[in-house]
């Protein structure tokens, strides 16, 4: 489990990455990102129960 969370995790922030190399504007970034923890942290809630 601990794998796929990390490897979830650099995937998103490798596209991330990729998005600003292209020229996106860094505040729609880490919109993007808030958003992706923000799922992160629900399916960690899920999990547990």
């Amino acid at each position: 489990m601990g794998k796929k969370k990390g490897g979830l995790e650099s995937c998103l922030f490798q596209w991330a990455y990729q998005n600003r190399k292209a020229g996106t504007r860094a505040a729609e970034i880490l919109k993007s990102i808030e958003e992706t923890e923000k799922i992160l942290k629900t399916v960690k809630f899920k999990k547990r129960g």
